[in-house]
């Protein structure tokens, strides 16, 4: 499981502008973004997710277990570099949305940034293997962690409904390549550089993938006290 880096709590994120009606949000879901031109052939990756259990027991000492799965439609493997749609650093960040069914009230999230800063031309940058990920075509490479305190959800109730959506403002692969992930490590000009991969986005070698999240359907959640 990733761990998360240091947390600066800043209130809002930079994508919460202006109201929205948070129902409207949760039942409608994020629509699907495919920033492009027209003349670039940019991969499909569709997300999908689940919650499990979906009935949490505040007498059980496990917390759920939220899911997101990427699945490329592309037609050969391609390998993605993700720093940015982890779930457990999506909840510390408040990317999602819950909603509070019985009380018709959205739940307020303690929404935290995660800050990454290059370090030095001196100190050498780590090339972070645990970040790439191939996805083969059609074949759903998951990422999970626990759905609780622990990692940022608050102020449920028990003996409440709930429901999460997907939120705004993420689901944007921002580097990545075609092959498997050792040929594209390693490829002839040599390893790659991990300070252009996490930093110099501009030496990227395509350009980043809008994740289609629009048929990410609300999950329905219940808390109880048994």
């Amino acid at each position: 499981m990733e761990s998360v880096p240091s947390a600066q709590p800043n209130g809002e994120t930079a994508e919460d502008h202006g109201e929205h009606k948070p129902q409207e949000d949760i039942e409608q879901g994020r629509k699907t973004a495919v920033h492009r031109r027209e003349d670039e052939e940019i991969p499909r990756i569709f997300v999908s997710w689940s919650l499990n259990p979906t009935t949490h027991s505040y007498s059980n000492d496990v917390a759920p277990t939220l899911s997101l799965a990427l699945t490329s439609h592309a037609d050969r493997p391609l390998t993605i570099y993700n720093d940015s749609v982890l779930p457990r650093h999506m909840l510390v960040e408040g990317k999602f949305v819950i909603f509070d069914v019985t009380s018709n009230v959205e739940v307020p999230q303690r929404k935290s940034r995660l800050c990454f800063f290059e370090p030095p031309s001196k100190v050498q940058v780590p090339l972070r293997e645990h970040l790439f990920h191939t996805l083969y075509p059609e074949v759903p490479v998951v990422f999970e962690t626990a759905f609780g305190r622990a990692t940022g959800v608050d102020g449920l109730e028990p003996e409440h409904h709930y429901r999460l959506g997907p939120g705004q403002g993420w689901g944007y692969v921002r580097w990545w390549e075609y092959g498997e992930k050792e040929e594209v490590m390693n490829p002839p000009s040599g390893k790659l550089d991990g300070r252009r991969i996490a930093y110099r986005h501009s030496k990227n070698p395509h350009q980043g993938i809008y994740l289609e999240t629009g048929n990410m359907s609300a999950i329905d959640f219940w808390c109880t006290e048994a």
